[in-house]
């Protein structure tokens, strides 16, 4: 080799606000159950990097859960509640 470079990985962290209880309980739960054993793999590496401390899990109300606005249908409220908090206005 001529130059050898140093390429680290870097430490990537997050935070996941969900509104799901269950969705919770499944992703930091270290055991399987007959519920988890047909996930697909890719939430079983979501699972992993909960366990690992890369993915910090929060739980919110449905009332918070600004991306509602993006997957479904909301009460006109509801909908400039969220808009208000991704616009501002």
């Amino acid at each position: 080799k001529v130059f050898e470079l140093y390429l680290p990985t870097p430490e990537v962290h997050c935070t996941v606000f969900e509104d799901n209880i269950s969705c919770i309980a499944i992703a930091e739960s270290y055991k399987f159950s007959p519920q988890t054993e047909h996930i697909a793999l890719k939430y079983h590496h979501f699972r992993k990097m909960v366990q690992n401390k890369r993915i910090i899990l929060k739980s919110i109300t449905s009332a918070e859960q600004t991306a509602d606005i993006l997957t479904k249908p909301l009460k006109d409220d509801a909908f400039e509640y969220v808009r208000r908090k991704l616009n501002g206005w």
